[in-house]
C-alpha cells in the first residue's frame, strides 16, 4: 500500500535532488513523518515511497554524470577563432532621412576584399523587421567587391527606426578565419505622407527615347501643406508636382509627380533619387527613387583585350547590329592607337576591323563614339580597354 506518506518522501527526495540539495536520510524520513496521511489506496503491484525516491536519485546521478561527460567532451574541442572584418567597408552606416510612407528606400553596402582569401558571406541577421537584409554578393573573391542590400520597410513600420545587420563571414585559406561584418541603417517614416506606387521605374526605354512616370502623393493634417517643387541632379530627368485636390475641412491634400526622360539619356542601367521640398518646417526634404534601363538600338559589346605583350600585333573585329538598316560615318576615339577601318552602305549588321599600336607601354581605357546614320540612336558609345606589358618569351605572337 501507498500511503500519501510515503508518497510525498519520494517527492521530497526528488525535490531535492533537482535543487542540488542532499538531505540527509534521517532528515528525509522526519520530513515524511511530519505529513499527515491524508489519502491512502492500495497499490499492491507499485514499488514503495522509498524505492521510487532511490530509483529517481539513482537515474538522476546517471543523468548528471552523462551531462557532464558531453560537456567536457564539447569543451574539449578547440574553438575556432573569429575575427573582425570591419576594417573592409568604409562606409558602415547609412541614414535614410525622412521618408515618405510606402516609399521604396534601399541602401547597397559595399566593401573589398583585402585579406588574400576567398569570403564567403554565409549569413545576414538583422535586429529590426523594419529592414529587409539581403547578401547579393555570397562569395567574394581577394579583390573583389562585396555588396549587402538593406531594403528600409516603409509600408509596414512608421516612425523613427533603426536596424543593426550582421553578416557572418567565413574566410579561407590559408588562414581560415570565422568573423562578421555589422552595418546600421537609420530613418524617419513619416505617418501622413504616402507616396504610391513607391518608386518611379523607367524599364526598357530606348535610347533617345522621351517616357514619363505618375506616382501620387497623399497627405492628411494641416490643410495649408504644399509641395514647392521636386528636384533632381539628373538634367535628364525632369519632374514636377501637380495638386489634384484639396480638403481644408478634413486637411487632406492629393499630388501628382510626373516624371519625364528628356530623350537624351544614354544607354544602360540609371538609379536616381528626387527630393520633394514642401512646406513643412519637420522636413527639409523626402528622397523618391528613380531606376530605369536604357536599352540601345544598336547593339554592340564592349572592347575587353585584357594584357597584351609590346610589340604585339593586333587585329580584330567589332561587330554592330540593329533592328534596321544603318551606316557608320566615323569612329571617334581619344587614342590614335586604336585605328578603325570605313565601311560604307546601310545594312542590318556591320563588321568593323580595327588596329592596335602596342610600341607604347600603359593602360588603355578609352570611350569610342560610332556615328551613324540612324536618327533615333546618332551615337553609340563602346568601351575600349587593354594593358601593353614589356614582351615576353611565352605567349608572343607575331
Amino acid at each position: 500500500m501507498i500511503t500519501f506518506k510515503s508518497l510525498s518522501a519520494g517527492l521530497v527526495g526528488c525535490f531535492c535532488v533537482f535543487s542540488g540539495t542532499v538531505l540527509p536520510a534521517q532528515n528525509l524520513a522526519e520530513t515524511a513523518d511530519h505529513l499527515p496521511p491524508i489519502v491512502e489506496f492500495d497499490s499492491p503491484g507499485l514499488a514503495t515511497g522509498g524505492q521510487i525516491s532511490d530509483q529517481f536519485v539513482s537515474m538522476r546521478l546517471a543523468s548528471n554524470t552523462l551531462q557532464q561527460g558531453r560537456r567536457y567532451r564539447r569543451s574539449s574541442q578547440p574553438a575556432t577563432p573569429r575575427a573582425s572584418f570591419q576594417g573592409l567597408a568604409s562606409e558602415r552606416s547609412h541614414d535614410f532621412g525622412t521618408v515618405a510612407r510606402g516609399s521604396r528606400q534601399e541602401k547597397v553596402f559595399e566593401f573589398v576584399n583585402t585579406t588574400g582569401s576567398n569570403l564567403m558571406l554565409t549569413g545576414v541577421k538583422t535586429s529590426c523587421g523594419c529592414t529587409k537584409p539581403k547578401i547579393l554578393t555570397p562569395q567574394v573573391k581577394p579583390g573583389a567587391t562585396g555588396k549587402l542590400s538593406a531594403v528600409f520597410d516603409t509600408v509596414n513600420f512608421y516612425g523613427n527606426r533603426g536596424a543593426t545587420l550582421t553578416v557572418s563571414v567565413k574566410k579561407g585559406a590559408p588562414s581560415a578565419q570565422n568573423g562578421e561584418i555589422q552595418f546600421s541603417v537609420k530613418g524617419s517614416i513619416r505617418r501622413d505622407v504616402v507616396l504610391t506606387p513607391g518608386e518611379f521605374s523607367f524599364d526598357n526605354v530606348m535610347v533617345s527615347q522621351e517616357a514619363d512616370r505618375v506616382a501620387k502623393v497623399l497627405y492628411a493634417g494641416n490643410a495649408k501643406w504644399k509641395i514647392l517643387e521636386v528636384k533632381s541632379t539628373n538634367p535628364n530627368l525632369i519632374a514636377e508636382a501637380r495638386e489634384v485636390s484639396r480638403d481644408q475641412s478634413r486637411g487632406r491634400v492629393t499630388y501628382e509627380l510626373v516624371v519625364k526622360l528628356s530623350g537624351e539619356q544614354d544607354a544602360g542601367t540609371f538609379s536616381e533619387f528626387l527630393t520633394i521640398v514642401t512646406n513643412d518646417a519637420n522636413t527639409n526634404g523626402m528622397p523618391i527613387a528613380v531606376k530605369g534601363i536604357v536599352k540601345s538600338r544598336i547593339e554592340v559589346s564592349p572592347i575587353q583585350l585584357g594584357t597584351i605583350n609590346q610589340g604585339q600585333t593586333v587585329k580584330k573585329k567589332l561587330i554592330l547590329k540593329s533592328s534596321k538598316p544603318f551606316s557608320i560615318k566615323e569612329v571617334k576615339s581619344g587614342d590614335s592607337r586604336i585605328q578603325f577601318e570605313a565601311v560604307e552602305g546601310e545594312k542590318n549588321l556591320h563588321v568593323l576591323t580595327y588596329t592596335l599600336d602596342t610600341s607604347k607601354l600603359g593602360q588603355i581605357d578609352e570611350d569610342l563614339t560610332i556615328v551613324t546614320s540612324d536618327p533615333d540612336q546618332p551615337e553609340a558609345k563602346v568601351g575600349f580597354s587593354a594593358q601593353i606589358i614589356e614582351a615576353t618569351t611565352v605567349g608572343r605572337s607575331k
